[in-house]
């Protein structure tokens, strides 16, 4: 196969595999004949593409992740064609899975973020032949939400990889800043978040700001914090530490009451995973990629070909609107 056809045969392999897409749906979706999608599956199958998992030659290195990782210096990315707007975290949950099946050793040290993606990744993750993982939580405990709690994540992967969790035992966002460090000084925590510091890989969620953000939506940031955060800027959070377009992170009084690992700590690490798509989350990803908190990114086609378009975008009152608190809904 040439290598145009070869990038077009996985992008066929992942939508029949993965997403359970018919070959009379995926041929009227690329405009070829069923004949056609059949010969290109059985070639790939007859490469070694297809294992388990749906790999591209090189670590997924299609032309759209080869520019994704050179622009904004990454180490890696995933990017996976996308079958429905309204599967979107289950997509992403999925290609998550499958990298880190790729790449995990046994003994490995994995620490995880938390959110719907994260949450859908640890349902589809399979060990293999990968045992003794200790996995870390980064941030505290989102109760009102246990299908994307860390704590819920953190056991549920540790099962799977027959190894151990360290909890930040801890709320999410506290009252009051004296509570905040009241709980950070407790040993527990403190021992999560220095494991954390050892992680061999991290992943996490990006998060927007907007009245339908999920920390809005659990009431852990108010419609007050909102609007202080859209006038300073922000853009988008990583375990609810929120940054600007320019992946600045911003001064609000709410990360004074955030228990999680410290945004400054992420930057220094490799192997950090960011897991986001949509575009509502363009600028988000932008500012987290700017911002150097995460080093390999996995989205969806839309999503990478939307950040290599705004990849100038200095502003991110150029690409929105002015926050309206009263109109939010």
């Amino acid at each position: 196969m040439s290598g145009v056809e070869k990038d077009i045969a996985i992008r066929i392999a992942w939508l029949y595999y993965k997403e359970n897409m018919t070959q009379k749906e995926i041929a009227e979706r690329f405009n070829l004949s069923r004949s056609k999608v059949v010969r290109l599956l059985k070639n790939i199958r007859n490469e070694g593409i297809v294992h388990f998992h749906v790999m591209g030659p090189h670590k997924n290195c299609l032309p759209l992740e080869r520019e994704l990782t050179l622009t904004f210096g990454l180490q890696d990315s995933m990017v996976v064609p996308l079958f429905k707007e309204n599967k979107i975290r289950e997509t992403l949950g999925k290609a998550a899975a499958q990298y880190l099946e790729t790449h995990l050793k046994s003994g490995d040290v994995l620490a995880v973020g938390w959110g719907k993606t994260i949450h859908h990744m640890a349902d589809f993750i399979r060990s293999d032949e990968i045992k003794n993982l200790k996995i870390v939580t980064l941030y505290g405990g989102l109760t009102p939400a246990l299908y994307m709690n860390p704590y819920d994540v953190g056991g549920k992967l540790a099962s799977v990889f027959k190894g151990y969790c360290y909890y930040i035992h801890a709320p999410a966002i506290t009252s009051s800043e004296e509570l905040c460090n009241s709980f950070k000084s407790d040993l527990t925590v403190k021992r999560a978040l220095e494991m954390g510091k050892e992680a061999t890989w991290s992943v996490v969620g990006i998060g927007e700001v907007n009245p339908k953000a999920t920390l809005v939506k659990l009431g852990y940031v108010s419609l007050i914090d909102l609007e202080n955060l859209m006038r300073g800027k922000a853009v988008g959070d990583i375990l609810g530490q929120f940054f600007n377009i320019q992946g600045e992170k911003i001064d609000t009084e709410l990360h004074k009451r955030n228990v999680a690992f410290p945004l400054e700590q992420l930057q220094r690490m490799k192997n950090v995973i960011g897991v986001a798509g949509g575009r509502s989350k363009v600028l988000s990803i932008l500012g987290a990629l700017r911002g150097k908190y995460i080093k390999i990114l996995i989205t969806d086609e839309e999503t990478a070909k939307l950040l290599l378009s705004k990849r100038e975008v200095k502003d991110s009152y150029q690409e929105q609107d002015t926050f309206e608190i009263e109109n939010a809904d």
